[in-house]
């Protein structure tokens, strides 16, 4: 076995529970514990979400290590996004949110989202925090619906290109 291997079977123990339910746009959605097998689609939608994109190494240590979770949402066998969970103590960082532009607009980063915050809560984070560029409209839209307030302005947060970033928090 690959130590990646013996994290997601770890994750599986501490967190058997799969979401499933039907999107806006009626597609069967299931969120569960990401594998191994998953990097490759994973990677792809990070590489068409993001200009800095996170590298293969990057996501398969947020599968081996103790304090990170990594989930994947799936259509019809298919992954359609992911998102990544880093929790210390009480305190949880959502690192990572992004949906394949095919499957956006379905309600699949919410139902993430709400996995990934659930998960938490079982950890016992009562504060979850997390970085967004200030021109993502539908990504603020979405955390303040969830909850999240605006904390701070983090002046030229992201490069490629420069701009600012919210640092987002929800207390539960």
């Amino acid at each position: 076995k690959r130590p990646g291997d013996l994290r997601t079977e770890k994750m599986s123990e501490r967190f058997t529970v799969s979401l499933t339910g039907h999107s806006s746009s009626g597609d069967d959605i299931q969120i569960t514990p990401a594998q191994p097998d998953d990097l490759d689609a994973i990677l792809e939608i990070e590489k068409g979400s993001f200009s800095d994109p996170w590298s293969r190494q990057g996501f398969e240590d947020a599968l081996k290590y103790e304090y990170s979770a990594l989930f994947a949402a799936r259509v019809h066998d298919q992954v359609a996004g992911y998102c990544c969970l880093y929790h210390i103590m009480d305190e949880g960082e959502i690192v990572n949110v992004a949906v394949a532009e095919a499957f956006r607009s379905r309600g699949i980063g919410e139902r993430m989202l709400k996995e990934m915050l659930r998960f938490g809560m079982s950890k016992g984070v009562k504060r979850f925090i997390l970085d967004v560029r200030v021109g993502n409209a539908p990504a603020i839209k979405l955390y303040r619906k969830m909850g999240f307030c605006p904390l701070v302005l983090e002046k030229n947060f992201y490069e490629s290109p420069l701009e600012d970033a919210w640092l987002m928090e929800l207390k539960v």
